[in-house]
């Protein structure tokens, strides 16, 4: 998605919405030409907050908007969608952040809750949301796979654009997992319309799974690209013969951001980015201001970066 048409997608997103005035909220701060690139926080990485503080939280910090997970064990369960996703929207945005985009459970158009879900975040104003990690059955080939999958993504797309929301798989690598590659995943959605089906961008992942090709992958998948993800990582020697991956802060690992951005903005993309990190934990912190302090510091510390490269002024 070009920048320009960003805004236009963005500042007529909320049309036909019933939740009452505060939804208004929800798109104020991807209106404008400087946040065609509104930059959220994956409310993954504060779970034990409520609503209303994570909308306070991300505000204070500095982001545009949060990535909320609507999802097993997410901040809005699946099977409450329609009473919680209106809930969750009005108390977030009335800090002054928007919620843009989602991350869901959802594999197929025919599972349980995939179409209350799709049509409540629709309603909600949401254009995008994150669709599930699938892998490929070990049983049959990689081919047979591939046309299985592929007729998954049409029915799903087809949904996605009765509701008129874009479904996003986030490419994350992985044995067996489908898309780690990319080019898996550009063949399942090429024939199909980018308006209702693309791709999450995750550079970290891209990178653990193509190292110095993965320029081309986003080349490939650029019509597709609606959100982003950004995270970092490197490699680490566990003893003489295996390898792992470890995550660690944004700027401190393998991830070369300043070619990344650069081909970023070259392509004219736009659209949400997701911080994610995977690397932050509270093991043994229980206190809910000790939590806060330490998400603080280092979120903070990541969102300067990402600001940075898109040169976007920090908050006073």
């Amino acid at each position: 998605m070009k920048r320009r048409d960003f805004i236009k997608f963005s500042a007529v997103s909320g049309l036909g919405i019933t939740m009452g005035e505060n939804w208004k909220n929800n798109f104020l701060s991807v209106e404008s030409e400087k946040n065609a690139n509104p930059i959220c926080i994956f409310s993954k990485h504060l779970d034990w907050m409520d609503f209303r503080e994570l909308g306070a939280f991300a505000k204070k910090l500095g982001f545009d908007g949060v990535d909320l997970t609507v999802r097993k064990k997410g901040h809005v369960l699946p099977y409450e969608v329609e009473e919680q996703l209106p809930k969750a929207i009005e108390e977030i945005t009335k800090s002054g952040v928007a919620v843009p985009m989602i991350a869901t459970d959802i594999h197929n158009a025919d599972e349980p809750y995939t179409e209350r879900v799709l049509k409540t975040a629709s309603q909600c104003g949401i254009k995008i949301y994150r669709i599930e990690y699938s892998y490929f059955d070990k049983n049959i080939s990689i081919e047979e796979n591939l046309e299985i999958y592929k007729d998954k993504f049409k029915k799903l797309s087809e949904l996605n654009e009765k509701y008129g929301i874009h479904g996003a798989y986030q490419n994350h690598d992985g044995v067996g997992r489908i898309g780690a590659s990319i080019w898996d995943l550009w063949y399942l959605i090429k024939d199909l319309d980018p308006k209702w089906i693309g791709v999450q961008f995750d550079i970290r992942h891209a990178i653990v799974e193509g190292s110095s090709s993965w320029p081309n992958d986003l080349k490939l998948i650029q019509k597709f690209i609606k959100c982003s993800a950004v995270k970092d990582f490197h490699w680490t020697q566990t003893n003489k013969r295996e390898w792992e991956i470890k995550n660690v802060p944004l700027e401190e690992g393998m991830v070369n951001f300043d070619q990344y951005f650069d081909l970023y903005k070259a392509m004219d993309l736009a659209g949400p980015i997701s911080l994610h990190l995977p690397y932050l934990t509270y093991k043994g912190i229980t206190n809910k201001q000790e939590k806060e302090l330490l998400a603080k510091a280092t979120m903070k510390k990541d969102l300067t970066t990402i600001k940075a490269r898109l040169k976007i002024k920090e908050m006073k």
